[in-house]
């Protein structure tokens, strides 16, 4: 190695300057994923103990208030592993209080996507992810922990196959055996369903008692760890669920521009005050139908095509805006036509109304009366955005709430036991059949109250195991409030009729 010589500098540095010499050592590799993780070991441990957790709690369980249970701790662990101010831990923790709830209330697919979905929402809150990008990030982690758990894993087997005990080369023997072994397993039991006899000869070696291997539940394990890894290792995930910056590209003329919006408001307008005006006269009038139309056939036929014309129209509205805050006449007109289509949903619900006097609820029913409610809020707050000129991110952001907060309620009501409820006490047509083929458990009350009063049975011609029957937990994992609020009612129904 040459000696460098740095003219005009004092001696001193120079004997000094050894800091400008480069080092004949190779950079350190820097490790990433499994091998830079030095808290490793404790989250593998972690792991293991919340799939055991999960194992004892879900498995071949009637889920019940151990699924909630479960979800919280795997909550409260990631909250935990997150290393988040005390401020944010108990913001996160009060999320997943809100995400679990609807499972001890009820586990229904409802609020298992709920607590899925809150669930997700917590982790990525506490990795650190902006507040705007909140959702979004949700969203690819459904992607990006299951790939993340899959590389860990593969990662953690490299470098448990590259240590080499004395005297064997573990990764050649892994590598000159995988394939034999596995499809040799699978070739003998193949041949052994094939051929009686081998089979017969297996079932004597009995005696050696070698465990049961369950397959199914090993694949339960191997869903849990995609699902339980990515919360444990959240904060390493933080760039992966950034989602990607928006990109802002010139507005081009297409098919909705402002000269057709306003051609398509003066069209929407005149067909909606057609359908307007002939609902006033239907409806609230005394005007006559066609012969052989009754108003419930009327009222049942135009209900949910009324429904989908109201989302329709909002979701033109939605576009429509931007051009019709440039002039004053569209914005007038798109007033105008959103309050024709919040007159539509009007008539809607009165039209369903009408129908369910006579004919009664059914879930389809019930959940057509929901809708009809969030679509006229949405419609309301596009009326209040457009008149308040505001951004459509202001209006996707209410309007979305008006609809998680709507199914956060709906997991909590026994719509079942409404309907039946209804149905058996109003003066409509009794449905026996529908009640009691296709509603559940929480429409027993209604119908034990039905049998005493009316004193013989409502669902005689259906066959032992079929409608609603009670269900009875075998152990605390199994209880669900909701069924132990049926259990109590049918207990006091049943005193009440004791006592009588």
């Amino acid at each position: 190695m040459k000696t460098a010589i740095m003219r005009g500098v004092p001696l001193a540095m120079q004997n000094d300057g050894w800091w400008l010499e480069g080092s004949n050592q190779p950079a350190p590799r820097k490790k990433i994923g499994w091998q830079g993780d030095r808290t490793g070991p404790v989250r593998l441990a972690l792991l293991v103990a919340l799939i055991a957790l999960s194992d004892a709690l879900v498995w071949q369980v009637s889920a019940g208030v151990s699924l909630a249970l479960f979800c919280a701790i795997l909550g409260g662990v990631a909250i935990w592993l997150a290393d988040v101010p005390a401020r944010v831990a108990w913001q996160a923790g009060g999320g997943v209080a809100l995400a679990v709830l609807p499972l001890v209330e009820l586990v229904q697919p409802l609020s298992v996507v709920i607590s899925m979905v809150g669930l997700s929402l917590v982790v990525v809150f506490v990795a650190g992810i902006r507040r705007a990008a909140v959702i979004r990030s949700a969203l690819r982690l459904w992607w990006v922990g299951p790939v993340a758990t899959v590389r860990d894993g593969a990662q953690a087997a490299r470098q448990m196959v590259s240590v080499k005990p004395s005297g064997w080369d573990l990764e050649r023997l892994v590598m000159a055996w995988a394939v034999p072994v596995i499809l040799g397993g699978v070739f003998a039991l193949l041949l052994l369903e094939a051929n009686p006899v081998l089979d017969r000869w297996s079932q004597s070696l009995n005696d050696l008692r070698l465990p049961d291997v369950n397959l199914w539940r090993g694949v339960f394990w191997g869903l849990m760890a995609l699902l339980i890894w990515p919360c444990l290792v959240i904060a390493r995930l933080h760039s992966r669920l950034m989602p990607a910056p928006a990109r802002h590209t010139v507005r081009r003329v297409g098919v909705i521009n402002a000269g057709s919006v306003a051609r398509s408001l003066v069209l929407f307008n005149a067909m909606f005050a057609v359908q307007t005006l002939m609902d006033i006269v239907m409806l609230y009038g005394d005007a006559g139908l066609p012969e052989g139309m009754s108003h419930a056939t009327y009222a049942h036929r135009g209900a949910y095509p009324l429904l989908v014309t109201a989302l329709l129209a909002g979701l033109f509205a939605v576009m429509a805006r931007p051009f019709a805050e440039e002039k004053p006449l569209l914005r007038v007109l798109l007033l105008a036509w959103l309050a024709q289509t919040l007159a539509l949903v009007l008539a809607s619900v009165v039209r369903l109304d009408t129908y369910v006097d006579v004919f009664g609820l059914t879930r389809l029913r019930v959940s057509a009366f929901i809708w009809m409610g969030v679509v006229a809020a949405g419609l309301g707050v596009v009326v209040w955005q457009v008149a308040a000129r505001k951004d459509t991110g202001w209006m996707l952001l209410r309007s979305g709430g008006i609809g998680v907060v709507t199914l956060y309620v709906c997991a909590f009501i026994n719509f079942d036991g409404i309907i039946a409820r209804h149905n058996l006490t109003q003066e409509v047509v009794k449905d026996s059949w529908y009640i009691c083929r296709y509603l559940g458990e929480g429409a027993l009350p209604a119908v034990t109250r039905h049998e005493a009063k009316t004193g013989y049975p409502l669902c005689p011609m259906l066959q032992p195991g079929i409608g609603p029957e009670l269900f009875e937990p075998a152990d605390w994992r199994e209880w669900g409030f909701r069924n132990a609020r049926l259990r109590r009612s049918l207990q006091a129904i049943e005193a009440k009729q004791l006592t009588q």
